[in-house]
């Protein structure tokens, strides 16, 4: 039971046995009972009054938030552990004095806010999600015969910086950055689209990387960063040139064009191959070549190089062959030709004899005089 109860059931039992007892005992003393009653309850009153002191108390604290976020107004007790016994409440002002109610099943705030009072039942604080705008002003935790504390919350929306046009030079076949951002990166805008311009249907269409001529071609980098609302736009085709813009309100946007050119990396590597590798030519797009094309064209030199002795030894080796070949085609040619001479020679001077074996004795006649032609008669004893 409440100790004020029991002093309240005290003091009236003291009231009814002061007016029996009166003739008796004496006011005087009954009169003093009823005094240190009275003092107990003003005390335990007092007390039980002063056991929430706010921290901060008629003090105005000012905080500063963004759109899309959270944000938690402090307000708690000196003692967490403390409950106010009598009650407090939050409110927002809405204009002038006037103070309205915050409550989380009607109004601006529904299913946006939450006491995180579970564990502490001094900590009356109050929880605030998804912001807007129109969530900024002048808040009040107020505690019933304890005090108050005042809250000035800012909320910062996103508000599109660099509203001028740009345009962006791009190559057939990489990527580009279209920019667009928040002043502050960590706003949250209430909601932003990028749209392309199309020239044959006078109207701009939302960009989608789930579908159409941008499908897991296009990527956002607001992640980490809320108010980074960049697009990259990656295997750049002809198609993608033209006018874009990045809007967060009906009336705010950045326009961006991309206009493309011939990627001078590539045009510079293949004049290196084609022409004198080893003379540079001073071109106004040397300065861009990027160092793949570089690299490539040092390899291309280097290769040059290389060639053209291995192909100075091939044709050096090939006379030298040639006239070894034609060498001993000359030499086998004297050979034959002496050859035939020496065999004409020999058929000029043979001489025929015929031996003839006979037992008789037998004139010589000579038959052939013109081809010289002797016979002899050999005489066998």
């Amino acid at each position: 039971m409440d100790i004020r109860v029991i002093l309240s059931v005290l003091y009236r039992a003291s009231v009814v046995l002061g007016v029996e007892r009166s003739v008796c005992c004496g006011l005087h003393v009954v009169l003093l009972v009823r005094m240190f009653l009275t003092f107990c309850l003003l005390f335990i009153g007092l007390h039980v009054s002063d056991g929430c002191i706010l921290v901060n108390r008629s003090e105005s604290l000012r905080i500063t938030a963004y759109t899309g976020g959270s944000v938690l107004l402090p307000c708690y007790c000196t003692d967490l552990h403390t409950k106010p016994q009598t009650g407090f409440t939050w409110k927002y002002n809405t204009k002038g004095d006037e103070w309205e109610k915050i409550s989380s099943e009607s109004g601006q705030y529904r299913d946006r806010v939450q006491l995180v009072n579970g564990q502490s039942q001094g900590n009356l604080s109050l929880l605030i999600s998804h912001l807007t705008e129109e969530d900024g002003g002048q808040y009040q935790c107020y505690v019933q015969a304890v005090g108050n504390v005042y809250i000035t919350l800012t909320v910062k929306g996103c508000t599109l910086i660099n509203l001028k046009s740009q345009t962006i030079t791009a190559h057939i076949g990489g990527s580009v950055l279209l920019p667009c951002s928040c002043p502050d990166l960590q706003t949250t805008p209430k909601g932003f689209t990028w749209e392309k311009r199309n020239v044959f249907k006078s109207r701009w269409e939302v960009i989608s990387s789930e579908s159409g001529q941008y499908r897991d071609r296009v990527q956002l980098f607001n992640g980490h960063s809320p108010g980074n609302l960049s697009l990259l736009i990656s295997h750049l085709t002809e198609e993608d040139g033209g006018e874009y813009r990045c809007g967060v309100k009906q009336s705010e946007h950045i326009y961006v064009r991309i206009n493309f050119e011939e990627d001078p990396s590539k045009s510079t590597a293949v004049v290196n191959v084609q022409t004198r590798p080893t003379t540079s030519i001073p071109s106004s797009s040397s300065s861009s070549q990027t160092p793949e094309g570089t690299a490539f064209s040092q390899t291309a030199s280097l290769e040059f190089f290389i060639f053209i002795p291995v192909l100075l030894l091939l044709a050096v080796g090939g006379v030298f062959y040639w006239r070894y070949r034609a060498g001993q085609r000359r030499v086998q040619m004297e050979s034959g030709e002496q050859r035939g001479r020496k065999e004409q020679g020999t058929q000029d001077e043979v001489m025929y004899s015929t031996v003839v074996h006979s037992n008789t004795a037998r004139t010589p006649t000579a038959t052939d005089a013109g081809d010289k032609t002797e016979y002899a008669t050999i005489r066998v004893n």
